[in-house]
């Protein structure tokens, strides 16, 4: 991963954008600190494992939404 100041990317960005579509991520940096990371785009089946991964790291608790509805709304009738 490769760290530059915002001025030298904005005067190489086509040298950025060929790191970077060769799968490298490039950091901006401004006053030192992180602001910006240029990253490769992910292909749509990289894009949905990924969200496999983290709707099945997902724990719920209590009872479902459906069944809280369903209770208060029959609370209120009564």
């Amino acid at each position: 991963m490769s760290k530059i100041t915002v001025e030298e990317a904005s005067q190489n960005l086509q040298a950025i954008l060929e790191k970077v579509a060769k799968g490298e991520e490039v950091t901006l940096l401004q006053s030192g600190k992180p602001v910006a990371r240029i990253v490769p785009p992910i292909s749509k089946e990289q894009w949905l494992s990924e969200m496999d991964k983290f709707r099945a790291s997902i724990q719920l608790k209590g009872e479902p939404m459906s069944q809280t509805v369903i209770k208060l709304r029959q609370e209120d009738r009564y």
